[in-house]
């Protein structure tokens, strides 16, 4: 049973993923239960994850700051502050951050487990409080390929090798 639970601004286990966003822990929930919420931060220009699809959760998205596009499966949907996206398991996805600057997103995943794991394999811890600025080039083909392999996982499937 989980215990109550108040996480304030700027805080949380945050992690650099990629070296273009700024991914904070804000609940972590028991394995297999429940629900893990994540803030995901990024700068104007940000690509966002290649596309993918969770096997076994469900994965909720609420724009808390700035505009962003988010496609689910063949159909691309524009997003403001109050947008929520839900994403059934087995829905291919993807976001960008198509507004002028720092875009946030207040991510939800049911039931929690995996998305940790993920961040912990592939993300920089950082004591950070702002998202990086993307780069100015996409990783070189070796980089991409290993993480795309590392993104990979029995829950998850990545479809694409952009980061």
């Amino acid at each position: 049973m989980s215990e109550p639970k108040v996480v304030r601004p700027g805080e949380g286990e945050a992690y650099v993923l990629g070296g273009r966003a700024l991914l904070t822990v804000k609940n972590r929930g028991d394995r297999g239960e429940g629900c893990s919420n994540i803030e995901h931060a990024t700068q104007a220009g940000y690509q966002g994850p290649p596309p993918h699809f969770h096997r076994n959760q469900d994965e909720d998205i609420y724009v808390l700051e700035g505009h962003f596009e988010v496609r689910l499966d063949d159909r691309t949907f524009e997003g403001s502050p109050g947008t929520f996206v839900h994403i059934p398991k087995g829905c291919v996805h993807t976001f960008r951050n198509t507004g002028e600057g720092v875009g946030k997103l207040l991510i939800t995943f049911v039931p929690a487990g995996g998305f940790e794991d993920y961040l912990e394999r592939l993300g920089e811890p950082t004591e950070e409080k702002s998202p990086p600025p993307p780069p100015s080039e996409p990783p070189d083909a070796a980089t991409a390929e290993r993480l795309a392999a590392l993104a990979s996982a029995p829950s998850r499937e990545v479809l694409g090798n952009e980061l």
